[in-house]
């Protein structure tokens, strides 16, 4: 076999590996999945976890297979390039020559897998770019003033959540953020506020939220409604989990949460339909339900394959709520979904990410008219009177006021204009999460969405301390931008100028 043959075929081998194996864990890795779907995971677990040292929130079985597969591939170039002291005797020129195949073998796999799991070639779906750019949020934030109007609010409207009977506010307590006896303060308030729903999830602040969420119930658990997920600590329980560790994980959350039963378990950021319909997923809730522990069976996504979950979730006939990716701009599909949903199966509807950003300080002229643009995205999420009602999380003091101002209010037209304003000023600025397109681009290996979303704090978020606190972390700086060619330029899908964001967030974040 001649040279530029065996050089094909290689790059073939090393494409369709990176394509393939290192795709499939990078589209896998936003979900958060549980070390159980990973070959090995508890082993890997742990070893870095109780000889390493590792004390994240997140399995870390998904980042080392990736971190295995670089190796695969490297030690592929290296073993094909094992000759390469007969065919070429200068040291010099050989250790560039291999560096450079090293190199150019890392950019390939990286991008065969960015092609599978960021623009979803060979899924069925565009993957996770059109996520972050159609459904995806930032996390819910703060107005940045406190008027004296909102203080006291209160729930001022119910709905039925489908056919679980249940009549429950309108706005929700999401408490993926909380913690402490302050999670717990904020959450109690909430409920005496006239809130009566509550999604806490064992992944939520590391199991930290159903502490908080157990604590702030006591005395009134018959008149809260309580969801919790299919997960642990560490991630959600994927397809082919058995019957035992499904029950023993709701288990584990009653325990936490100081309760005897849930109101409803969620298979919880739900991409594939194995998971959805896992034979054993089902057998679990159906003996939980049977022994008095859960009471109903929910589903979330905000993932690629959103709508052929929702869609067969809903022809199944099992699910008695959905929790979906909702906001002002999203896919126009969703509607029709939503619809489906309580009109063929009396399906509850929650809308999640009801926020999808934080520009709040460049919304200063519409205060007038729409003091704060969370009340104006809750509206729109009520206005259709097919959801039963918009989680959000709750995390401040000041939260409880500014979210349940916009209970029970009708959407208005100067809703809609900061609605309208906001979507404009984010067109070219907005990065958005677990998207990544423009990883791989940069020679100085910067990471442009970090450099983009301290820049985010600084100028919407306003919290210019942490801000420059998170930069100065980073190993590499964005003034290895002055100068260079900018390979990363257009690759964004959602249109952003990186190298000209990202230098003008090295002025802004190294100000001192």
């Amino acid at each position: 076999m001649g040279r530029a043959a065996k050089l094909a075929l290689w790059t073939l081998g090393i494409a369709a590996f990176g394509f393939f194996v290192a795709g499939g864990l990078l589209y896998a890795l936003p979900i958060g999945l549980d070390w159980r779907a990973f070959p090995l995971g508890g082993a890997i677990e742990s070893l870095f976890r109780d000889v390493i040292g590792y004390q994240g929130d997140n399995a870390i079985s998904a980042v080392f297979w990736l971190a295995v597969c670089l190796l695969a591939v490297w030690a592929a170039v290296l073993f094909a390039r094992r000759g390469a002291k007969q065919e070429q005797p200068n040291a010099l020129r050989r250790g560039l020559v291999t560096g450079g195949a090293l190199l150019g073998a890392t950019a390939l796999t990286g991008g065969a897998a960015a092609l599978r799991a960021f623009f979803g070639v060979g899924t069925g779906t565009k993957g996770w770019s059109a996520v972050n750019a159609g459904i995806s949020s930032k996390a819910e934030t703060t107005h940045p003033e406190y008027p004296e109007a909102w203080k006291n609010a209160r729930v001022q409207g119910y709905r039925t959540l489908g056919r679980t009977g249940w009549r429950i506010s309108d706005v929700v307590v999401g408490s993926g953020r909380i913690k402490e006896q302050k999670g717990t303060d904020i959450v109690r308030l909430a409920l005496d506020r006239g809130v009566t729903y509550v999604d806490t999830a064992p992944d939520y602040s590391a199991a930290g939220s159903e502490e908080c969420v157990g604590k702030a119930i006591r005395g009134v658990r018959d008149q809260v409604f309580l969801a919790t997920k299919f997960c642990t600590p560490w991630g959600h329980l994927g397809a082919g989990t058995s019957v035992a560790d499904y029950k023993r994980v709701v288990e584990e959350s009653l325990a936490r949460l100081g309760t005897d039963y849930v109101d409803l378990v969620h298979v919880h950021s739900c991409d594939e339909v194995d998971r959805l319909m896992d034979p054993n997923m089902h057998e679990a809730f159906d003996r939980l339900r049977d022994e008095g522990k859960a009471r109903f069976l929910g589903f979330s996504s905000h993932t690629p394959r959103l709508e052929q979950v929702a869609d067969e979730a809903i022809r199944s006939g099992r699910f008695d709520v959905m929790m979906l990716a909702y906001h002002h701009g999203i896919w126009p599909k969703l509607g029709d979904l939503i619809t489906r949903a309580r009109r063929e199966q009396d399906m509850g509807v929650i809308a999640m990410k009801t926020l999808k950003g934080a520009k709040h300080h460049g919304l200063a002229g519409f205060r007038e008219q729409a003091p704060a643009y969370s009340q104006a995205a809750l509206r729109w999420v009520l206005s259709n009177p097919e959801v039963s009602a918009a989680v959000i999380s709750f995390f401040e003091f000041q939260h409880v006021d500014e979210y349940l101002q916009a209970s029970g209010g009708a959407l208005r037209e100067q809703d809609v204009a900061i609605l309208g304003e906001y979507d404009r000023q984010i067109v070219g600025t907005y990065c958005a999460p677990h998207c990544g397109a423009c990883l791989g681009t940069c020679p100085e290996k910067l990471s442009i969405p970090d450099v983009l979303r301290h820049r985010m704090y600084f100028e919407d978020y306003h919290d210019e301390k942490e801000a420059m606190r998170l930069y100065t972390k980073l190993d590499v700086k964005a003034d290895v931008c002055t100068g260079c060619a900018a390979p990363c330029l257009g690759s964004c899908p959602v249109g952003i100028d990186i190298p000209t964001r990202t230098r003008g967030a090295h002025e802004m974040l190294t100000l001192a």
